[in-house]
């Protein structure tokens, strides 16, 4: 939901995939479904990523990122994302760019099972931006939790609650209070390819205002570990901020099963 509505339900994890070496392990280890390298949110696979998006506000206000994410892995069970985008901004006035703010998130699983999991998550946004129209608010903090469950190999489905504030930064900034709540599910294919749809229900303290977005995502892995993906979304209710978002990109995966699915 580009700056409005992030939220991280592509990170949620569960334990490596590595095999098991008891009946311990056995009961430690999250099953992976059928096809979902790289977008399950069941897994954690270090990887390397960069999208490009845009963004149609109201008002002709528009936002365009080129995002760079790069995943390590620590101890099986946690996950530290960085993020760094590169943001053009366009509206009536004229155009500003430059790079926006950094992002760190971290990740951590509570428990597991073969078919369910509970996550937590932390981070921070870094007031780093160029210029301060191209940052998303004061310096913030955010943390959550997230949950996930398996009814099938080929289907997912999760929820994912986000508290971000603002703790600090420039006056020339505003103040950030927000309360994000995901429910989605993904469907995946026989050759690691996959549909993800997403509902976001952003509560916005500062503005008392409350919104409801969509997003829709196809991707596949096409060689090896390199995978394609795009997404679009809109508003769906609340008063009206966003027209649409559209994305692309692609993501290369540092570790993978040691052989793709048969087809069947």
């Amino acid at each position: 939901m580009g700056s409005f509505a992030t939220l991280l339900c592509t990170v949620l994890v569960a334990t490596d995939q590595a095999p098991a070496a008891s009946a311990q392990d056995d009961a430690e280890t999250a099953e992976e479904p059928t096809g979902g390298a790289g977008v399950s949110p069941i897994e954690i696979i270090p990887r390397v990523e960069l999208r490009q998006s845009y963004v149609q506000m109201e008002g002709g206000l528009s936002v365009r990122d080129t995002t760079t994410e790069i995943d390590i892995q620590f101890l099986r069970r946690l996950l530290l994302r960085y993020e760094v985008p590169y943001r053009t901004i366009g509206s009536p006035d004229g155009q500003v760019s430059g790079v926006g703010d950094i992002e760190l998130t971290g990740l951590g699983i509570l428990t597991s099972s073969p078919r369910a999991l509970l996550a937590i998550l932390a981070g921070a946004v870094l007031d780093t931006a160029s210029q301060p129209q191209l940052g998303t608010g004061k310096q913030q903090v955010f943390f959550g939790a997230g949950a996930a469950y398996k009814p099938r190999r080929s289907l997912l489905g999760y929820a994912v609650l986000l508290e971000k504030v603002s703790v600090a930064g420039q006056s020339a900034r505003p103040d950030v209070n927000q309360l994000d709540a995901r429910i989605g599910a993904i469907v995946f294919g026989r050759q690691y390819n996959w549909l993800k749809l997403d509902l976001d229900t952003l509560m916005d303290f500062q503005d008392d205002a409350g919104r409801l977005y969509g997003t829709l995502e196809v991707g596949s892995l096409v060689i090896g570990r390199v995978g394609l993906f795009a997404r679009t979304g809109t508003q769906l209710l609340g008063t009206r901020q966003l027209d649409y978002s559209i994305a692309a990109g692609v993501r290369y995966l540092f570790r993978l099963e040691t052989s793709r699915p048969a087809p069947h």
